[in-house]
């Protein structure tokens, strides 16, 4: 079949967890067109090289300043946002006309459907809960969201439905229906290895500008106080520098077969708690710091949620001490799923092909 798969563009978290799942659907015969921009499609254009064809069309501006994320500015930009997705959705429907696609799949593009054609939207987060769960503003965000339910056939969420590591994120909904919402299981594109924890320390950047970099320049400070073997990806995949200060080995950007062994051998993660990210954790039972990005509110709730149940310890960005704070996170227990990956795969090509 045609494929036409879409990416959102607010950090690499979505590109990274899609790849087992364009992987599978290349491996099985299928066209695969894929839709970005900015990093995370150049991450896939690495990734998947001459196996499928890229366009690059933007999606939403994004809600980030160096203040962090505003909700404020979200809900002010709300009509800027339909607006982009109505314009978007006017794209892909002259691309579906021009080049015949079969399937859709959306990760977190609204526009990207076309009502002839079996379309469905990838998310952890069918609703968003800010810091101090407003009941109000949680059931209006559930609300937007379920308000698209037409235009896709279904919703799945790259979760366990009885173990959930997204939390009130995609499950106690109120609006969506079992019908309508299909768990996968937790995605990763990463396998466990059978290597030696040799490294103490793994940061990993990632995420929306500008917090990334001010993170970055702030784990680069500080990270020199940390005794023990550290590797730093910063997360740039438009570029690839490396370089040795000391114990400390510095990456510009991991492929995923290098992600793949780094995590591996990590003793400790240091990262924000994007959900690809807490995926990867959980399928590889590692121990972590996670830091939200400012303003953010799902990772705020995440870091959160975790902190709460004991798989994670968290800081907030301002007042972040590694020295500190990775001796706290090593008390914490982490998580680990027992079936992961292989089989969220599996149960996606169920739902979209049948097979």
């Amino acid at each position: 079949m045609k494929v036409l798969f879409a990416v959102c563009s607010w950090g690499l978290g979505h590109a990274t967890r899609d790849l087992p799942l364009i992987w599978r659907m290349i491996e099985a015969g299928h066209n695969v067109t894929v839709v970005g921009t900015g990093r995370s499609l150049n991450l896939l254009r690495k990734e998947l090289g001459k196996s499928c064809r890229f366009l690059d069309i933007p999606d939403y501006s994004s809600p980030y300043s160096e203040k962090g994320f505003l909700v404020a500015k979200f809900v002010g930009y709300l009509p800027v946002y339909i607006e982009e997705i109505v314009r978007e959705h006017r794209k892909i429907k002259k691309l579906v006309r021009k080049d015949g696609y079969e399937r859709i799949i959306s990760d977190n593009r609204f526009g990207v459907y076309d009502s002839t054609i079996p379309s469905y939207f990838i998310s952890h987060q069918l609703r968003f809960i800010p810091p101090r769960r407003v009941k109000i503003f949680e059931r209006a965000t559930e609300g937007f969201n379920y308000s698209f339910k037409r235009n896709f056939l279904k919703f799945l969420v790259p979760d366990d439905k009885d173990n959930p590591l997204s939390g009130d994120l995609s499950h106690n909904l109120r609006f969506f229906k079992d019908g309508k919402v299909e768990y996968l299981g937790i995605l990763s594109s990463l396998r466990k290895l059978e290597v030696k924890e040799d490294i103490d320390y793994f940061i990993s950047l990632s995420g929306p500008e500008p917090q990334r970099t001010i993170l970055e320049r702030k784990l680069l400070k500080q990270a020199p106080l940390l005794k023990g073997k550290i590797v730093i990806a910063l997360g740039k995949p438009e570029e690839y520098k490396e370089e040795v200060r000391g114990n400390i080995r510095i990456i510009s950007f991991l492929d995923r077969e290098k992600q793949e062994e780094i995590m591996n051998r990590a003793k400790l993660v240091i990262a924000r708690p994007g959900y690809t990210t807490l995926m990867e954790l959980a399928f590889l039972g590692k121990k972590a710091l996670l830091i939200p990005t400012p303003g953010q509110t799902e990772q705020i709730y995440l870091a959160s949620y975790h902190r709460s149940k004991g798989n994670f310890y968290s800081v907030d960005q301002d007042e972040l001490d590694l020295v500190r704070d990775v001796e706290r996170a090593k008390q914490y227990k982490g998580i680990s799923y027992e079936e992961a990956g292989e089989s969220a795969v599996d149960k996606f090509m169920r739902t979209v092909f049948g097979e």
